[in-house]
C-alpha cells in the first residue's frame, strides 16, 4: 500500500488544518473525519488488507436497530476483525478481534470489506441482549438482508461457538412483520414470560370490511392489542389525539388497547403481570413466567 509521502505529498500538507486524522497514521478532509463511512475507511487503511469490519460496525453499515451503547458516533470504536492467525489490532478508536472467516462469510458494503449480514448478526450474539439481537435479526429479514435458513446456517457454521444458546433461542422469535426495534423488544418480552404469541402489525378491520388500524401486537383470540407508544405520542399534540380517536375506534369493536412506553419496558414484570390481567379477563388461562 502506498502513502501519501511516497507519492510526494508533502508532511507541510499534510499538518494543515483542512486535514485531520481520524487514527495515527491517515489523514482524512477534516469537515467528514468524523463521518461513520470515512472512519470505517480509515480503520481498515491503518489495519492492513485482511481486516474486514465486524459486529456493531457492520451492522450499522446494514442499517440494523442498535442500542445506544454500540450506535455509530465520533467516540464510538470502530469494530474489525483480522483472519486466524493473525494479532488484533490494538489502536485507540478501534476494537480488533481476530475471526474465522470462510470466505463467503465477507462481503464489500457501500465499498467496503465486511462480514456478511447473516455472519454479522451471529457476531452480536456476544454483545446484544435477546430481546435487542431480535430486533435486530427482525429488522435483518424485513430488509431481505438474508433469510432465517441462512442465519441458521451461519451459527453452525462460525468455529467461535460462543453466544450460540442465545443464537439458537432468538432464531425461534423472528419475526420479519416487526416495524421497529421496541415492538420486537416487547414481543420477546411476552413470548419469554409464556403469554400467548401475538401476531405483529396486524390489521384491523370492521364487520363491514373497512380498513380502522395496524395495530403494533394483536392477541387475536382474546380481543387484546399492545401498541408501544414513543415519546412523540404524548408531545405532539395532533399525534395524542389521533391516537385517542384510533383507540375508541378500536375498543368499539370490542377489543382493548394497552399502550406501553419507554417506562414500561424498564419495569417489565410490572407490565407483563398488567397484560397477563388483561389476557385473563378475556379467557386466557395460562400461567406467567417472570
Amino acid at each position: 500500500m502506498g502513502s501519501a509521502l511516497d507519492i510526494g505529498v508533502g508532511r507541510d500538507r499534510l499538518d494543515r488544518s483542512d486535514l485531520a486524522a481520524p487514527f495515527g497514521g491517515v489523514r482524512a478532509p477534516a469537515a467528514f473525519s468524523d463521518d461513520f463511512h470515512t472512519r470505517c475507511e480509515a480503520a481498515l487503511l491503518v489495519s492492513g488488507p485482511e481486516a474486514v469490519l465486524c459486529g456493531p460496525t457492520s451492522a450499522a453499515l446494514f442499517g440494523l436497530p442498535l442500542p445506544a451503547r454500540h450506535r455509530p458516533g465520533p467516540l464510538t470504536p470502530i469494530h474489525l476483525a483480522l483472519p486466524a492467525g493473525s494479532r488484533a489490532v490494538r489502536r485507540a478508536g478501534i476494537t480488533g478481534s481476530v475471526l474465522q472467516l470462510p470466505p463467503h462469510h465477507v462481503t464489500r458494503w457501500l465499498h467496503l470489506a465486511t462480514t456478511r449480514p447473516a455472519r454479522t448478526w451471529c457476531d452480536l450474539a456476544t454483545r446484544l441482549s435477546l430481546p435487542e439481537l431480535v430486533a435486530a435479526g427482525d429488522r435483518m429479514l424485513r430488509l431481505r438482508l438474508c433469510t432465517t435458513d441462512e442465519l441458521a446456517r451461519v451459527a453452525d457454521e462460525r468455529a467461535d461457538r460462543r453466544g450460540i444458546r442465545v443464537i439458537r433461542e432468538a432464531l425461534d422469535l423472528l419475526d420479519p412483520a416487526s416495524e421497529s426495534p421496541k415492538e420486537s423488544e416487547l414481543r420477546v418480552l411476552v413470548v419469554r414470560a409464556g403469554l400467548p404469541a401475538p401476531r405483529a402489525n396486524a390489521e384491523i378491520r370492521d364487520e363491514h370490511g373497512r380498513f380502522v388500524a395496524r395495530v403494533d401486537l394483536l392477541f387475536e383470540e382474546y380481543g387484546e392489542i399492545l401498541e408501544y407508544h414513543g415519546d412523540h405520542h404524548r408531545t405532539d399534540r395532533r399525534q395524542w389525539r389521533r391516537d385517542r380517536t384510533r383507540e375508541s375506534e378500536l375498543e368499539s369493536l370490542g377489543l382493548h388497547v394497552t399502550e406501553v412506553a419507554a417506562d414500561d419496558l424498564r419495569d417489565p414484570p410490572a407490565l407483563l403481570r398488567r397484560i397477563a390481567r388483561n389476557l385473563a379477563r378475556r379467557g386466557w388461562r395460562g400461567t406467567l413466567r417472570l
